[in-house]
């Protein structure tokens, strides 16, 4: 299964399920804070599955990301959004963790079960825990103007090319907005 990025009112259906359960198309699904945070941070900061099951407090507490993704090795460090941190602070101090603590102990594959009964309770198909990453990369490419290096440096992807693939931007899609855009002086 290819995943893709999702539309706002996927995230929506997406994330009401993941919040307060349901039974649908067959499948109950009973409601889960800790899913809810995984896939929250994931769309809130680009990173991979694997990097946010793996954060510790420390890595993510003081406003920022500090970690070596496991994928690439990279250093990923850089500011998030203090409603994010917030969020995660709320979390920590419901569950009593901090400093070195793990902040989950879910595998990759069991979160990836509960959200293909997610799939199914939403009818969105196409979905996974990499869909969260996608739509990062799609809103922060929107909301900055189509700025795909940014994109890139966000994603920590060697090439531009790279990134272009993942966002799905086609050659022609490139070479059509650069003929639109002129310089008026």
């Amino acid at each position: 299964m290819k995943t893709r990025a999702l539309e706002k009112y996927e995230l929506e259906k997406v994330f009401n399920y993941i919040k307060n359960g349901g039974n649908r198309n067959g499948v109950r699904i009973r409601a889960n804070p800790q899913i809810y945070l995984i896939c929250f941070i994931q769309l809130n900061t680009g990173l991979r599955i694997g990097d946010v099951l793996s954060l510790k407090v420390k890595d993510i507490i003081s406003g920022k990301i500090d970690i070596i993704e496991q994928k690439t090795g990279k250093r990923q460090n850089r500011d998030i959004n203090e409603e994010v941190v917030k969020v995660i602070k709320d979390y920590c101090d419901r569950k009593n963790i901090s400093g070195n603590d793990n902040l989950f102990t879910f595998s990759i594959r069991w979160v990836q079960k509960f959200l293909q009964k997610v799939a199914i309770c939403s009818d969105v198909e196409n979905f996974s825990t990499h869909s969260f990453r996608k739509t990062y990369a799609h809103i922060q490419y929107i909301n900055n103007r189509c700025n795909i290096e940014l994109v890139r440096r966000l994603l920590n992807h060697s090439s531009v090319v790279v990134t272009q693939k993942y966002l799905g931007v086609t050659d022609n899609e490139v070479n059509s907005a650069s003929q639109g855009f002129k310089i008026i002086l």
